[in-house]
């Protein structure tokens, strides 16, 4: 392995072209991995990466893990969300493009900053109907991607400038923004004087505006009667040290606290002034506190996540809304603000969240004003669930509870598009001290999470890291299992035969409508099986739950070896509730 990595280092140390220069300006920005499938637009820049099939070759040298496009899109997202970690995904001419676009859109739906490098045709092709069209003959890709990245899709058509570019390409991810970078085969096969490139990442500071922070704080202490309510949105989970922060801030308050599901991460799990996730997968205690909301309350809202799922498009009716954050423009913004997603008055103090935070406990006086009770019982949720399941099924209650058990510390746990996404959050109602868990439900990318599980490892071997998909989503990157088998994920199945957000909500949707019209079966797959045949282990759960402990020990092992669990689910038990149903039944009048 050795002699064959000096061999590399040995042919790439004589190369001059712009491809070799690319990928080393991309390693000065901290890139070192990437995932996609080798090609003819990409061939002569994938030639300077070392490949990567097993988690013993992650190390500091540039590497592509081959790996479908579509499942490669998420791979610098999981990258990203587990240890801060940017990463790039490579994308071939054409068809490719679009099928790692997913992920690309789903990045800039969750303002995560993440690399596509997309090859364009030749230029002096460009009349000639090539292979891929992708120019303004053919698939028009460039006005695609400009639409949707804006200065965010760069294009690298003559070397000369290529440093400027990259100047742009790195104030675009430090604004947590994902980046395009196009580029013309024959353009960058161009030699290039690598020596004379020079790309200082520059750190902007961390300015604050104290008059911001010092009229919040003068709104607080002349509170009366006035409720305070802290939201906690995904960008603070993005930040280590901020759960004591959030502590000190509802303590000192008395305020209840809410959170978005990737919020929840952010969130101590021992504050009793929790009050759980809201909406899609919400619990009952934060739903009713949510929906109290008025005129007369002030809200903090640390980081603001404008989704359906969280807001479903309505606006916030709090009096105050006092908005925290270090998104210069984030996805749903206008003119830098969500002033437009509240019903009142609207505030934005912008800067590192953690700052912010301190600067603010820093001026609060102890407050007492606040009387806001804390929630009556340790559990919260409400309503009683079914526990009456298929014989050959798990209980989800009992299952969860279950799991909550086995939580090891270093874990991290990815929600697929399917009944997980809903169900856990309402179960688990608070994070766990020894896992986080992430779920990418904006772009709504089924088996997305599956690429994410790969970024998390490539980014940290030894992150314990758990991926819950559904039978629908495994249809997306079932092909990929293999290219997975050597980077020891834990990969949850929950088979229950259906689309099963379809199956729970169009009863509701359309009532009366015919079962068969659902279109949500799904033929059954032996994904024991079918994991083995792809180079994993697998193991199915039993309706009783009497494997779990086994279950769970072995996915704590230190085996490389990638592990499938199948979980027997009947899709009539509902768990976590869905508001977007009154959408898309018409009741909801925006």
């Amino acid at each position: 392995m050795l002699l064959t990595q000096n061999l590399f280092n040995k042919q790439i140390s004589k190369s001059t072209s712009g491809n070799f220069a690319l990928i080393k300006l991309l390693q000065s920005l901290g890139i070192k991995h990437y995932a996609g499938v080798n090609g003819g637009g990409v061939i002569k820049l994938a030639q300077h990466l070392l490949p990567l099939t097993h988690l013993s070759q992650v190390d500091e040298s540039a590497r592509m893990l081959t790996m479908n496009e579509y499942i490669a899109g998420f791979v610098p997202l999981g990258s990203f969300l587990a240890t801060g970690t940017l990463a790039g995904t490579i994308l071939t001419t054409g068809a490719a493009t679009k099928l790692g676009l997913c992920g690309l859109s789903e990045a800039k739906l969750h303002n995560i900053p993440a690399v596509f490098i997309v090859a364009l045709n030749s230029t002096n092709v460009h009349d000639f109907s090539p292979l891929q069209d992708v120019t303004e003959h053919g698939m028009n890709l460039l006005p695609q991607l400009e639409a949707e990245l804006g200065d965010g899709c760069i294009v690298i058509d003559d070397l000369s400038v290529i440093e400027e570019k990259f100047r742009t390409v790195h104030k675009i991810l430090q604004q947590s923004r994902p980046v395009v970078i196009a580029f013309h085969p024959d353009i960058l096969s161009q030699d290039v004087d690598i020596n004379q490139l020079t790309l200082s990442p520059a750190h902007p500071p961390n300015l604050i505006n104290c008059l911001d922070i010092e009229a919040l704080v003068s709104q607080l202490t002349q509170q009366k009667k006035q409720r305070i309510i802290l939201y906690v949105g995904e960008e603070a989970a993005r930040y280590e040290g901020i759960p004591p922060l959030i502590d000190k801030l509802s303590y000192s308050l008395k305020s209840p606290i809410i959170w978005s599901v990737n919020g929840a991460n952010a969130v101590s799990e021992t504050n009793p002034y929790g009050y759980g996730h809201i909406l899609f997968g919400g619990n009952d205690r934060a739903l009713k506190l949510w929906q109290s909301i008025n005129e007369d309350d002030v809200m903090i809202m640390i980081g603001f996540d404008p989704y359906e799922y969280i807001l479903n498009c309505e606006q916030i009716k709090a009096g105050q809304v006092w908005h925290l954050t270090d998104f210069e423009k984030p996805y749903g913004h206008k003119n830098e603000t969500f002033e437009h997603r509240t019903a009142f008055k609207y505030n934005k103090i912008s800067g590192n969240l953690t700052i912010l935070l301190q600067e603010i406990l820093n001026r609060l006086p102890i407050l007492d004003y606040q009387n806001y009770s804390l929630p009556s019982h340790q559990s919260l949720n409400t309503r009683n669930l079914s526990r009456d399941v298929n014989s050959n099924t798990v209980d989800l209650v009992s299952f969860y509870e279950n799991l909550q058990q086995h939580w090891q510390p270093n874990s991290i746990g990815f929600d697929d598009i399917c009944m997980a996404y809903k169900d856990r959050p309402y179960l688990m109602q608070r994070r766990h001290p020894n896992i986080k868990f992430y779920s990418m439900y904006h772009g709504s990318a089924m088996g997305g999470a599956f690429g994410l599980g790969c970024g998390a490892k490539l980014a940290n071997p030894l992150l314990h890291t758990f991926v819950f998909s559904g039978d629908g989503c495994w249809r997306l990157y079932g092909g990929a299992l293999a290219d997975a088998s050597g980077l020891g994920l834990r990969l949850f199945i929950m088979n229950n035969s259906c689309y099963g957000i379809i199956e729970q909500g169009a009863p509701s949707i359309i009532p009366g409508l015919d079962k068969g019209r659902y279109h949500s079966h799904l033929p059954n797959i032996d994904f024991v099986a079918a994991a083995k045949a792809h180079g994993w282990d697998g193991y199915l759960v039993k309706p009783d739950l009497s494997n779990i402990s086994e279950i769970m020990e072995a996915c704590y092992d230190s085996s490389a070896q990638s592990i499938l669990i199948e979980v027997p689910v009947d899709a009539a038990q509902i768990i976590g509730m869905n508001p977007r149903v009154s959408n898309l039944r018409g009741d909801c009048h925006l």
